[in-house]
């Protein structure tokens, strides 16, 4: 399920990246939300990994876009 997770996020930040419009934005959003809740559920050791991957997958020119939509 992680790789799944990450392979949607990986691929909600490239159509973002493309075309960094509300709707691809707010799909990134999501992906990074319903990639979250799946590593809170998870031993320790696979949520660091999974955020330091997460964190990672998300360019800098997208973060802040994407983190306000989670908030």
């Amino acid at each position: 399920m992680l790789l799944k997770y990450l392979n949607q996020l990986e691929q909600a930040v490239k159509a973002a990246s493309e075309h960094p419009d509300s709707a691809t934005v707010t799909r990134c959003a999501d992906c990074v939300a319903t990639l979250d809740a799946y590593l809170d559920a998870q031993m320790e050791p696979v949520q660091r990994r999974g955020r330091e991957l997460m964190d990672g997958l998300i360019p800098a020119h997208l973060h802040d876009r994407v983190c306000q939509r989670l908030h």
